[in-house]
């Protein structure tokens, strides 16, 4: 078994050695073949940014190819293939227009050694470019839409935002000039929010035509659209009401015109929780009679006016059963002043108009009516303007009409 063993043993081993003695003979000595590589484009360095900057354009030689015959290692050219191979091309040195021969660099990859390849032919030495003036041509961006937004919303196409909102071509002259406009399609059919899309566009010509013309250089590919749909809406328009007895919401018949109501329209966000707009409060207790007061109309952030009415007015009236009186109240006290100060009224006499019931008016005396003024923020020397509290003792739906002043002088003890 022993000798059948090393025999085994013998032959694999002899086996690697000839496989490893036959790559690197294959390597090193002459185990080489040769390859064709058909139409290799050339690329050039220096042509969007150096030669663009200086004004300069290739007019021809984007197309050209290159074919080379390469010889190497087996190993090597087994795996190579026409991508992996590049042609630089270097347009650096040109500053001016004219047709120019230029030498090219063969590129391989990393991981092959260029000592390894010999060219063997090519199917030309150099690379023959035409370079011209280049023209540029700066227009705006405009979007068709099409198709029709859900019902119960508006495209607003005033808030459209296209960007960038204009494209800069360049070219030859003759090759940009017939370039009249820049479009961008946009589908609107049945949208219920604002749409974001990033939209490849055309060029057209004067007639709307699409001008098609690989030679044409672009600044931008796609351009980014934001076509606001807004949700519309009608909201009622209110009045928060402020008063006291006598001056109550419940005292008035009011109405809000020209109109009570107003459409709006916005993102759905804002106006989804959104019924009416409050045009602001009135204070029912400093008026004696009716009135018709104006409102500016502020329409919900994020939102515009469709109505197109900005003002309302609030016409008010107080009811009938409802009287005024004029009292002249004596029986005017303080309170909340601290223990360091003391208070004496400037203010004896106060003629307080008063609202009420009917019945309840007739009843009534100045000895039912009490101004008591709250000193608790002014405990400072020095006379002092305060607007008091107006009581009415045993008539609850009566109350003052107005805004009232008692000066008092206030002064450390």
């Amino acid at each position: 078994m022993s000798e059948k063993l090393n025999k085994i043993l013998y032959i694999a081993l002899s086996l690697l050695l000839a496989v490893l003695f036959w790559l690197y003979v294959d390597k090193t000595d002459g185990s080489r073949i040769s390859d064709t590589y058909y139409n290799i484009p050339v690329e050039f360095i220096g042509e969007t940014d150096v030669l663009a900057g200086r004004g300069l354009m290739l007019e021809n030689g984007q197309d050209i190819s290159i074919t080379l015959r390469l010889s190497g290692p087996r190993t090597v050219l087994s795996n190579l293939k026409k991508e992996d191979i590049h042609i630089w091309a270097n347009l650096t040195s040109i500053g001016a227009i004219g047709t120019f021969q230029l030498p090219y660099d063969i590129a391989y990859p990393d991981t092959i050694n260029r000592s390894d390849i010999s060219v063997e032919s090519q199917s030309q030495f150099n690379v023959t470019v035409q370079v011209v003036e280049l023209s540029n041509k700066t227009i705006p961006v405009s979007a068709e839409v099409m198709g029709e937004v859900a019902e119960s919303y508006i495209y607003m196409s005033d808030l459209l935002v296209l960007e960038p909102s204009a494209i800069t071509i360049s070219g030859r002259e003759e090759d940009i000039a017939p370039v009249e406009s820049v479009r961008v399609v946009l589908d609107m059919s049945g949208a219920s929010s604002t749409l974001e899309r990033e939209l490849e566009f055309q060029l057209l010509d004067k007639e709307g035509n699409e001008v098609s013309n690989e030679h044409i250089r672009v600044s931008d590919h796609r351009i980014n659209v934001t076509a606001p749909v807004y949700l519309i809406k009608e909201l009622k328009l209110s009045v928060r009401w402020a008063g006291s007895p006598g001056s109550s919401e419940s005292d008035i018949s009011y109405s809000i015109g020209p109109v009570d109501t107003i459409t709006v329209a916005g993102e759905p966000a804002s106006l989804e929780t959104k019924d009416e707009i409050v045009l602001g409060e009135i204070d029912l207790s400093e008026y004696v009679e009716g009135t018709a007061l104006d409102f500016d109309i502020n329409i919900p952030a994020n939102c515009v006016n469709i109505s197109g009415i900005t003002t309302a007015t609030v016409s008010f009236r107080f009811k009938s059963g409802l009287d005024t009186r004029l009292f002249t109240i004596t029986d005017i006290t303080t309170r909340g002043v601290d223990e360091n100060h003391r208070c004496r009224l400037v203010t004896t006499s106060l003629d307080v108009v008063l609202r009420g019931p009917s019945e309840d008016m007739e009843r009534l005396t100045e000895e039912d009516v009490r101004v008591v003024v709250d000193l608790t923020d002014f405990n400072s020397d020095g006379t002092h303007r305060v607007e008091p509290l107006i009581l009415v003792d045993g008539f609850d739906n009566v109350g003052a009409v107005g805004p009232y002043i008692v000066t008092c002088r206030v002064s450390s003890k």
